[in-house]
C-alpha cells in the first residue's frame, strides 16, 4: 500500500494548522494519496486544542511580547509548546481505509507504535501511554499527539523531542505538566529529548528517515515522497487567513465571555 510522504522542513506556525487542514480535505474527498506530513516550526509556537480556552491554558502577554505563535488548531487534545527543535509530524488517512483505525484509541496506537519503531531502531525502547496519547521513555515522555475527524479524512498528529526548552515552556504555558506523569512537579522532569538520549548533534535528516520508516512499519504502507498539489497550497493560505484571526483564535473564549456577560445581565 503507497502513501504520499511530504517534508515541507521549517514553516509558519499558522500555515502549518491551516496546511494539515487542507491536506485532510483533500485526503478525505479522494483528490490526494493518504499522506505522512513533517514540518518543523519557524518560530516559536503553541497549538492550541479545538475545545480549549486560551485565557485558561496560556500566558498571552508572554506570547505577544516575545513572538511566540498561538494557534487553535481543529483537533483536539491539550495544548503543546513547540520551536524549530521538534520534528512535527501529521499521519493524515482517509476513514474507511482500513489504515487508520476508525476507534480512537486504536487509531492512537497505531500511529503512535511508528514513534516506538523509530526509538527501537534508534536503541531504545519506548512506551505507549494511551491514557496521555503519547509515548514516554524512562518513564518521561517524548512523543505527544492530538487526534481530529473532517471530511471523511482522520488526522493523528503529534511531535517528536529532538530538544526541547523548557524554561521557555514554562514561561509560555500556565500548567506545563498537565499533560505529563502526575507526580511530575515541573516539565523538565517529565519530559526527554533525543539530545539527552543519543546526545543529537543536528543529524535532523537521519532521524527523519528514521522517523519515516517507522510510521510506514507501524501502519504497514509504503510513504513515497511527493509533493503538494497546487489546490492543497491555495486551500491552505486562505484557510490560514482563519487561523490567524482572533475571532478564531479566541473563539471559545469569547463565548465564555458572552454567558457570562447574559448570566450577569440576568442576575445570576
Amino acid at each position: 500500500m503507497s502513501w504520499r510522504f511530504v517534508d515541507i522542513d521549517r514553516i509558519d506556525g499558522y500555515f502549518s494548522a491551516a496546511l494539515f487542514e487542507s491536506i485532510g480535505k483533500h485526503v478525505g474527498s479522494g483528490r490526494v494519496d493518504e499522506t505522512v506530513l513533517f514540518w518543523r516550526v519557524k518560530t516559536p509556537t503553541v497549538y492550541l486544542g479545538y475545545h480549549q480556552y486560551v485565557e485558561d491554558e496560556i500566558h498571552e502577554d508572554y506570547c505577544a511580547t516575545s513572538g511566540v505563535q498561538i494557534i487553535r488548531r481543529v483537533l483536539g487534545g491539550g495544548c503543546g509548546f513547540c520551536d524549530k527543535n521538534q520534528i512535527l509530524f501529521s499521519i493524515i488517512g482517509r476513514e474507511g481505509s482500513g489504515v487508520v483505525s476508525p476507534d480512537i484509541q486504536k487509531a492512537y496506537s497505531c500511529v503512535l507504535g511508528g514513534v516506538v519503531a523509530a526509538l527501537k531502531t534508534l536503541g531504545f525502547e519506548g512506551e505507549l501511554e494511551l491514557t496521555r496519547s503519547a509515548v514516554y521513555m524512562r518513564g518521561r515522555k517524548i512523543s505527544g499527539s492530538a487526534q481530529g475527524r473532517f471530511n471523511g479524512a482522520v488526522l493523528v498528529n503529534g511531535s517528536f523531542l529532538l530538544d526541547f526548552d523548557f524554561d521557555e515552556m514554562d514561561r509560555v504555558l500556565k500548567n506545563p505538566t498537565k499533560n505529563l506523569a502526575e507526580d511530575v512537579t515541573c516539565a523538565r522532569d517529565g519530559m526527554i529529548t533525543l539530545s539527552e538520549l543519543i546526545g543529537y548533534d543536528s543529524d535532523i535528516e537521519y532521524v527523519k528517515s528514521v522517523l519515516k520508516r517507522g510510521f510506514e512499519t507501524a501502519l504497514g504502507m509504503t510513504a513515497r515522497r511527493g509533493a503538494l498539489t497546487k489546490s492543497e497550497i491555495e486551500l491552505a493560505k486562505h484557510l490560514s487567513k482563519r487561523h490567524k484571526s482572533r475571532d478564531w483564535i479566541y473563539r471559545l473564549d469569547e463565548k465564555r465571555r458572552k454567558r457570562l456577560r447574559r448570566k450577569r445581565g440576568r442576575g445570576d
